[in-house]
């Protein structure tokens, strides 16, 4: 009867999850690309290596204790998890976060533990009880086999998602992600490896339970947006690797967006900078995780239906936009006309945007997926209702912009183009008989933050270039059509006017910002516009000064970088200012970060 009891009390034990509170990620560092943890999230927060015990870690969770719920967890797909059954819907606590000094390193059963303990610094099942929030797994239990599988039912993996949201569109979305990577996993054998984050934008003021349904209320924040970032690495074959990323709004409609991983850095570093009122620097991955290869249109192949779903569910349109729409479904679904004898032959559609922030995401979107530009046709307040919310004069940088297709038939630079002539190594063109050739784009010009510049491929390599994306002067003029704005070769922006003259444009860097900390004005973006520093108007009134291309913590004036260990700060100082190199020679810079 002892040796039984003893079997039973170890087979207990091997049944029990595990998660160990760590001061670094190096002991689980198996789950990270390149074994490298995002950068730029709070270092505050909990680092956890979940774990099953008397076996290997499952995957990491980095805990924000303020918030009660995980910022992001970090996780493999197992390959051999080829079905999703077997849920195993037990909830477990960790009780190292609520009492640090606890010899307890694994995770407990949350009906065996001390709650009222427990709850001091995590959340806990009752915090969700009719809230109309799910306990919404970033690591999705469908991902993961047996043990890794339970391991993924801890309250430090979960955060409150609305169940619509959480059941409906994530879930779609989440199985999408999970038959695209299991199928390349199984092609490609031990010879590649998904690294997946799955992560939290914490709300600034919701928060459960709610008051009319608890004692004990506003315990849990709601996150504003979930998201996931996806790196496929070949081991072998590095033009098999890929990587995308999504992000979706935390509601019951959904609204969740495929985009590149350093579109996706961009606008958590956005989200997280409102929320905080600093610009953190976020990466995901290191190096974007080939990004580079050009991939992403091919994996918006595998998300087409729910891209489609998520348009038609999210697009707000004025009632004429709405009654010409219902009259093209109408025309292109009726069967007694012969598709043969019946085709759309022009489309005009012009979009608006509440900011240069959302502008920037769809209009990068648009590019990747679609090879189409929006260009914008008016930059200033828009007084309209869209849906429930007024965007009155408030909304200062405000857009609105025509959809076009991206002109094939153009340099880099955006100067027209006679001919084109491509390889598999370089493409160029050119622009007028007798004119030395340029270079042009093989791939969509997209922003990169870290060069904070665009580039695209020329074959296979990445060049400099010019993306389609206004039709309007700094000085408000109208650009010709077939002339909107570009380099054309110089180091500004120009573009010529219906007049027949030319003028500057404002170049197309969303976030930049002048030295007295406010951004730069809507359609007077950070440059020269014929000075010798660049500049920037920051409102109507006049209000000018030396400005920053970025708004990120590394950006000073005159297109300056502040040191790597040197975040721009006040320092004692009035001012915002940085080091730029090793001899200490400092500059303004333009965003006040902690340091």
């Amino acid at each position: 009867m002892f040796a039984l009891g003893l079997l039973i009390c170890v087979v207990l034990r091997a049944l029990s999850a595990r998660a160990k509170v760590v001061t670094s990620f190096n002991e689980c560092s198996e789950f990270f690309y390149q074994g490298t943890e995002p950068a730029g999230m709070d270092q505050n927060a909990k680092r956890i290596c979940q774990k099953v015990e008397y076996g290997g870690f499952y995957y990491a969770t980095l805990y924000s204790v303020p918030q009660r719920m995980p910022l992001y967890s970090a996780y493999t797909l197992d390959r051999d998890c080829t079905t999703t059954t077997g849920r195993a819907d037990v909830w477990h606590v960790e009780t190292q976060i609520s009492q640090p000094g606890s010899r307890t390193d694994h995770m407990v059963r949350e009906r065996d533990s001390n709650i009222n303990t427990i709850k001091a610094k995590q959340a806990i099942s009752d915090d969700y009880t009719d809230t109309g929030y799910d306990r919404g797994h970033l690591n999705p239990n469908s991902f993961q086999c047996d043990e890794g599988r339970k391991a993924t039912f801890t309250l430090t993996n979960a955060a409150p998602m609305d169940a619509c949201f959480n059941r409906i569109h994530w879930k779609s979305w989440e199985s999408t992600t999970r038959s695209l990577l299991l199928g390349k996993l199984i092609t490609d054998g031990s010879s590649a490896e998904a690294y997946i984050v799955t992560g939290t934008v914490p709300s600034a003021d919701i928060r459960i339970p709610q008051k009319e349904v608890s004692t004990d209320p506003e315990r849990v924040t709601v996150p504003s947006h979930i998201w996931t970032a996806v790196c496929y690495k070949h081991q072998t074959d590095p033009e098999q690797s890929f990587s995308f990323s999504y992000l979706g709004k935390n509601l019951p409609e959904g609204g969740i967006s495929l985009m590149s991983v350093s579109n996706l850095n961009i606008q958590l570093s956005q989200l997280y900078g409102q929320l905080s009122g600093t610009s953190p620097l976020i990466s995901v991955f290191a190096d974007d995780c080939f990004e580079d290869n050009n991939k992403l249109n091919k994996v918006q192949t595998a998300f087409q239906k729910l891209i489609n779903l998520a348009a038609n569910q999210v697009v707000q349109m004025s009632s004429s936009s709405q009654n010409t729409y219902n009259a093209l479904q109408n025309a292109v679904s009726d069967y007694s006309i012969p598709s043969k004898k019946f085709k759309v032959s022009q489309m005009t559609v012009k979009l608006a945007f509440d900011s240069l922030s959302t502008y920037f995401t769809v209009a990068e979107v648009l590019k990747t997926l679609y090879t189409s530009s929006c260009l914008i046709t008016r930059a200033k307040p828009l007084v309209r209702r869209l849906g429930k919310r007024d965007l009155s004069d408030e909304s200062s940088d405000a857009v609105e912009c025509l959809l076009v297709p991206e002109k094939q038939i153009t340099a880099a630079d955006g100067s027209s183009c006679l001919t084109i002539y491509k390889t598999h190594y370089w493409c160029n063109c050119s622009p007028k008989p007798g004119d030395a050739a340029k270079s042009c784009c093989t791939s969509p010009c997209l922003y990169k933050a870290k060069l904070r510049d665009y580039r695209c491929y020329n074959g296979q390599y990445l060049i400099s270039c010019s993306p389609q994306y206004s039709l309007i002067t700094v000085n408000g003029e109208t650009c010709k059509d077939e002339h909107p704005c570009a380099t054309y070769g110089y180091d500004y922006y120009w573009c010529r006017t219906t007049s027949d003259k030319w003028d500057y444009c404002s170049p197309p860097l969303w976030n930049s910002k002048a030295e007295n900390g406010k951004y730069c004005r809507t359609n007077h973006a950070c440059a020269k516009y014929g000075e010798s520093k660049p500049w920037c108007y920051t409102d109507n009134e006049g209000t000018r000064g030396h400005c920053c291309t970025s708004d990120d913590c590394y950006s000073a004036v005159n297109g300056k970088t502040c040191r790597p260990n040197h975040k721009c700060s006040n320092y004692g100082k009035k001012y915002l200012w940085c080091y730029i190199d090793d001899d200490n020679n400092w500059e303004y810079c333009c965003t006040k970060c902690s340091y």
